[in-house]
């Protein structure tokens, strides 16, 4: 089972990122996603995907039998489990079911409420064939620079008709399955509760914050489904590979190599965070960190006789370049002290503030290391003990260091976003566990290792697991609205009567029918843009001066670059009912219930 679970990984990762890097290069080639060019992506990344998987597992067949053991009755405990509640949420990320009212499209997380319209715009406007290089759906007056290759990744089987809640939902399964494997192979039961069930100490759905990951990164960060099985086979694979703790064949080392380059694409911060840890950890490999003749030899095999680093150098440059339009918005990058805790906060706060986030997660976690460590101090061979001195006073240490750079270095304009750079090191020492723990149990074969690694688990980790169990119960009841389906109707009828390359003025909130179909607006929702880096003010003045009719209002209309002005319940919720001057000379070319579309052509 493992070694096919983890064939299944290599594959899945490798399809979606050589189908989206060679759909990206087409698109751009012949101007727009087409259906030739889905189809093309997707066939060609069957064959690249079979040739790494076969390279891998070639390369991890000739392991010590530790590395093939079977699967223990925790891991497959934490794995059905994980399993079923993906197939939960996943299948309830947008169904249309009834209300009160009228039938809907809602979403069961709440913290869904923005995120998945957003990313849903991004995949219907990449499928209707726009322009490559593309321009922003949620702010048409420059470039599409937010990392949008899982949406790429969609689009492709969008383009090709088929569902987008099957699609979703199928992406969603599969990337659970992947990264559970992955993360098994990084430190077992350990390692796959340490993302999956992470919950702190909360007591409820609405005190989640980011204490559970599954609900608040895993579900609605559409980009995590790629970042965490990716830095998971560069940590894991290369750099054992760099180390020269294993040999990989060439394509393997391709392939690791590529799906490096294409990281930022998927997911910037986690490119950022896991190419330092990789560095870090390689060099530490090595042995000896002031030792200059171990320096010499690690920045050889790291820079120069890396094969990897030489297919992942001009693709990951081109596109941090471009993310970040040439650096020019790296200013997000800057120092907040603790920035997770409220300022001016008390040791009350403080101690508060730990319990809440870590729960029994850490506590748990250092009593479990330290009962490894005095185990091999006092009752295994020297040579054993240093060895495992060196994990846990070393490796260890660089995880404690890295969390604690991620609290006070931010790399994203809302705090929330660095989340997403603890998640590495949190996981990564959990997964040093759980190596110990599987190292101790090979060395001296005995139930107990497992139970007591169980029972460390459970601590740790019950609030995660129960949250989760709560957060799947009576799914009509709590699930969010996000658009009525006669709202969707109203709107699909206008649309259908409008170019898809229309640039619209429309109200800036999450849910807007413009984000189900995937158009443009000159302006989308500004929590979005302002965590996206983007300098919105002066285009939301020039917007509302528009939408209300000021004097002015042919001058805000050219300068936006608008062609067209949605005009629907969101707008009038806005900006009032009243008649507007653009509303008399304006042409009307659709209108269907509340919704109407005006058009404005001096913009062209």
């Amino acid at each position: 089972m493992k070694t096919k679970g983890l064939s299944f990984a290599h594959f899945i990762v490798a399809h979606s990122v050589s189908a989206t890097a060679l759909a990206y290069v087409l698109s751009w080639v012949f101007g727009g996603l087409t259906p030739m060019i889905a189809a093309v992506s997707l066939v060609y990344s069957v064959f690249r995907a079979s040739s790494f998987t076969r390279a891998m597992r070639n390369s991890l067949e000739w392991r010590a039998p530790g590395g093939v053991r079977p699967w223990d009755w925790g891991e497959l405990a934490v794995l059905a489990f994980v399993i079923f509640a993906a197939w939960k949420h996943f299948a309830w990320l947008m169904p249309s079911v009834p209300t009160a009212g009228t039938p809907a499209v809602t979403t069961l997380s709440l913290t869904n409420f923005g995120d998945l319209p957003l990313h849903l715009n991004y995949i219907r406007a990449l499928a209707s064939g726009m322009d490559f290089l593309p321009l922003n759906p949620l702010f048409a007056s420059e470039p599409l620079r937010y990392p949008f290759g899982p949406n790429l990744y969609s689009a492709l089987w969008e383009c090709l008709g088929f569902h987008t809640i099957g699609h979703l939902f199928l992406t969603g399964m599969a990337m659970t399955i992947a990264t559970l494997v992955l993360l098994r192979e990084l430190g077992g039961v350990w390692a796959m509760a340490a993302f999956f069930l992470a919950g702190g100490a909360v007591t409820g759905l609405g005190e989640q914050d980011w204490k559970s990951l599954f609900l608040s990164v895993w579900i609605t960060q559409r980009g995590m489904l790629w970042a965490l099985p990716i830095g998971l086979m560069l940590l894991m694979y290369l750099r054992s590979h760099l180390s020269g703790q294993s040999r990989l064949p060439q394509k393997a080392v391709g392939g690791l190599g590529r799906m490096w380059g294409m990281f930022p694409f998927f997911h910037a911060h986690a490119f950022v965070v896991v190419s330092l840890l990789l560095f870090v950890l390689v060099r530490y490999d090595f042995g000896r960190f002031f030792n200059w003749s171990r320096t010499k030899v690690f920045l050889s095999r790291f820079f120069i006789r890396n094969r990897a680093l030489y297919w992942a150098f001009a693709p990951a440059t081109f596109f941090v370049f471009y993310s970040t339009d040439g650096f020019s918005r790296s200013s997000v990058v800057r120092f907040k002290w603790l920035w997770t805790l409220p300022e001016n906060s008390s040791l009350t706060t403080i101690l508060d503030w730990a319990w809440i986030n870590f729960g029994y997660s850490v506590g748990a976690l250092l009593l479990v290391a330290l009962g490894l460590f005095l185990h091999e101090r006092f009752f295994e061979k020297e040579s054993t003990v240093e060895g495992s001195r060196r994990i846990w006073w070393q490796e260890g240490l660089i995880y404690v260091a890295t969390f604690s750079l991620g609290l006070v270095v931010m790399l994203a304009p809302w705090d929330w976003d660095n989340i997403k750079v603890l998640i590495w090191p949190w996981i990564l020492a959990f997964g040093l566990v759980g190596r110990g723990y599987l190292a101790l149990a090979e060395r001296r074969p005995s139930w107990i290792w497992q139970v007591v690694s169980i029972v460390g688990v459970v601590v740790a980790f019950h609030r995660g697991a129960i949250l989760l169990t709560e957060s799947w119960k009576h799914p009509q009841a709590k699930s969010q609205t996000l658009w009525s389906l006669d709202q969707l109707a109203n709107a699909e009828t206008v649309l259908l009567k409008v170019s898809p390359k229309a640039i619209f003025a429309a109200a800036p909130v999450p849910s807007h029918p413009l984000s189900y179909f995937g158009r443009f607006r000159v302006m989308g929702y500004p929590g979005h843009l302002w965590s996206h880096g983007i300098e919105y003010g002066e285009t939301e003045k020039d917007l509302d001066d528009f939408m209300n009719g000021t004097a002015d209002w042919v001058e805000r209309a050219k300068k936006l670059k608008l062609t067209h002005v949605y005009w629907g319940p969101e707008e009038k919720s806005k900006w009032g009912s009243a008649p507007r001057a653009w509303q008399e000379r304006l042409a009307l070319v659709a209108k269907s219930g509340e919704h109407e579309v005006y058009e404005f052509k001096e913009a062209k």
